[in-house]
């Protein structure tokens, strides 16, 4: 296993990505995998089958989009390569482990984005003395109009969490104005997932529980204040960490949902 602060040195990733804190949550969330395997298993599999199933639904296949690609764990990566022209994997860096994967197949290609749409507000304006919080401004890519499979990959409720924790050094906020920023950007994201004329699978935790160690719910969190989804295809549980990880006393576990859009006016 390659050591995190070697994956720290050695991963090509725009400077915006490490001074954000983006590539060392990448790092860390692949080390947490190393760590609860088992315990996340059965989330990534939910999570692939649920893209798999999605999928099925396109009636064209140029290119498919993966948001929020990360180490690859739920992304059903061979099953998406046989069926588009292209396969683009966006995330704010890609480790090493993920890029040799990629060059197996020789339709996927990486790219490296701020999906937020908030980091140039927080460089160039928070971290420049500015109280304004910034807005979140997604941008579609260039060749959108060949997109017809987009891939939200457990990344709504984590939007706000590292911009937040960027702030947090610069400006202080209310726990009002830290709600208004968690709305603004899964808003934002979900107003971006319907500007694509593609089938779209959004897959995303919206609850955590805090369990106890004989499994009694002590309290627990909404991920996505204020906001209301679209019917779920499928939900599940993830088991997130066990009593003694995040909490002394508690386990963290997530209810997921898997949603798929559908272009308006398609008719699919």
């Amino acid at each position: 296993m390659i050591p995190e602060a070697l994956h720290w040195a050695l991963t090509p990733a725009p400077g915006w990505a490490r001074r954000t804190g983006y590539l060392s949550e990448l790092i860390a969330f692949r080390a947490r995998h190393r760590r609860w395997r088992q315990r996340w298993a059965p989330h990534l599999q939910a999570s692939q089958d649920a893209i798999r199933i999605a999928m099925a639904r396109c009636t064209s296949h140029r290119q498919a989009l993966v948001l929020g690609s990360g180490p690859l764990l739920d992304i059903p990566l061979a099953d998406l390569s046989a069926a588009f022209e292209t396969v683009t994997l966006v995330d704010a860096a890609h480790l090493w482990p993920t890029r040799l994967t990629a060059r197996r197949f020789p339709n996927i290609r990486l790219v490296e984005r701020d999906i937020s749409g908030v980091v140039p507000g927080l460089l160039e304006g928070v971290a420049h003395g500015s109280d304004i919080l910034p807005r979140p401004r997604p941008k579609l890519p260039e060749d959108h109009a060949t997109v017809d499979f987009v891939v939200s990959a457990n990344l709504l409720s984590q939007l706000a969490v590292l911009p937040l924790q960027f702030m947090s050094h610069h400006v202080s906020l209310t726990p009002a104005e830290q709600t208004g920023v968690i709305h603004s950007m899964v808003q934002a994201h979900l107003d971006y997932l319907k500007q694509f004329d593609a089938i779209c699978c959004l897959i995303t935790d919206t609850r955590h529980e805090f369990v106890d160690r004989d499994g009694a719910v002590e309290n627990f969190d909404n991920c996505l204040p204020g906001i209301i989804l679209p019917p779920d295809d499928s939900s599940w549980w993830w088991d997130v960490a066990p009593p003694g990880e995040y909490l002394p006393e508690f386990g963290v576990r997530a209810r997921v949902v898997a949603i798929t859009q559908r272009p308006a006016g398609s008719g699919l």
